[in-house]
């Protein structure tokens, strides 16, 4: 009886803890779509979260997939093609099902990785953002069209919700202008101010292209300068500044003042020599200073072709973001910067849920950087 009693306490402890590790997944509606194409991948929410069958995956991305017994590993490689050899039987997929950790290794590419997924009706079930960071590959959710997309030819990005993305246009040494203004214009003075506020308020300057990089890390605090535009006083105002500051800026030009060479805008060559410097990159605008929303949609897609081929053709080689004028979008214009090959997009305020959608906060002439960190948007 003595032996007895503790092998019945560690039975009923196993028990019990496996009973509190178990949770309950249901089945998910969410569409999935891979390469831009729908994907068939049975999935589960669990804790909000989407997880997909490993093999499931693995077909819909064109990876191999192999199961380890002897270590219980699976063994994900990207390039190699996926064998349904080893498949018996589609899985049946209920309204809900228990779900209990698993306890499999996961490989990507040969590296071990941290990945924990569930076992759920007799499969392993991973959620899906955590494959697309091990692989780099980008999942995003597209509240437009109210889909996750899945794309390896991108990187992977997610918010971390630790970065304030500040947004200037024109720069002046004019006081009357300042304070007739003080939403539109700052001066260089106050410009460098506010970056040093910042920095000592604790926040790392980056900039947005290293933001989409993913070269953030949870419990820092960051922000990114964006300038509207493209005004000629950003070259001969802001650009010294900016130097001076070692800071890296992204200015949204207005594609067809940069192409004109003329008036107050600063041209192509100007363009060139900022991002010469290693701190400003120029990004799209838009072809003319519109409203989007109010384009039909083949107008609006020329002028996106429009805006990137010239882009590409003027400036040097980068990922392409774009800024709305006015701040202006729905859901149509949305799917079609996305369409067009703009990878991040710039508003002042969130109408629906979009990973990529970046949330803005103007800075004025007489804002004061440590009030304005409390209320700004957090990316």
């Amino acid at each position: 009886m003595r032996r007895f009693f503790p092998l019945f306490f560690v039975f009923a402890a196993v028990l019990l803890t496996s009973s509190a590790s178990a949770l309950t997944a249901t089945r998910s509606n969410q569409t999935i779509y891979v390469y831009n194409q729908k994907a068939d991948l049975s999935s589960y929410s669990v804790k909000g979260n989407n997880y997909v069958r490993a093999r499931d995956f693995a077909k819909a991305t064109g990876c191999s997939l192999v199961y380890d017994p002897d270590t219980s590993s699976i063994l994900l490689e990207e390039g190699q093609p996926y064998d349904d050899s080893a498949e018996t039987k589609p899985p049946a997929v209920s309204a809900s099902a228990t779900a209990r950790p698993t306890l499999q290794t996961v490989y990507i590419n040969g590296k071990k990785t941290g990945i924990q997924g569930y076992s759920i009706a007799g499969y392993n079930y991973f959620k899906l953002r955590d494959f697309g960071k091990a692989f780099g590959w980008s999942v995003i959710y597209n509240g437009a069209q109210k889909r996750v997309e899945v794309n390896p030819e991108f990187p992977y990005f997610e918010k971390q919700e630790n970065t304030i993305v500040y947004m200037y246009h024109a720069f002046t040494e004019d006081p009357s202008l300042l304070a007739k203004h003080p939403d539109l214009y700052t001066s260089p003075w106050k410009f460098r101010c506010d970056i040093r506020d910042m920095r000592a308020l604790g926040y790392e300057l980056i900039s947005l292209e290293d933001y989409f990089q993913g070269k953030t890390q949870k419990g820092k605090k960051y922000f990114i300068i964006t300038i509207d535009d493209g005004y000629l006083n950003n070259y001969t105002l802001a650009y010294p500044v900016l130097l001076e500051e070692n800071a890296p800026a992204s200015i949204f030009t207005i594609v067809r003042e940069m192409e004109r060479e003329e008036g107050g805008f600063f041209t192509a060559e100007q363009a060139r020599e900022m991002e010469a410097s290693g701190l400003v990159k120029v990004y799209c605008h838009n072809i003319d200073h519109l409203d989007c929303t109010t384009l039909n949609g083949p107008e609006f897609n020329r002028e996106l072709e429009r805006a990137y081929t010239s882009l590409r053709t003027n400036l040097s080689p980068k990922t392409l973001f774009f800024a709305y004028p006015y701040g202006a979008y729905n859901t149509s214009t949305y799917v079609n910067v996305r369409d067009n090959g703009f990878r991040l997009q710039m508003v002042q305020e969130r109408k629906f849920a979009a990973d990529d959608i970046i949330v803005r906060q103007n800075v004025w002439y007489d804002s004061a950087m440590a009030l304005l960190v409390k209320k700004a948007p957090k990316n």
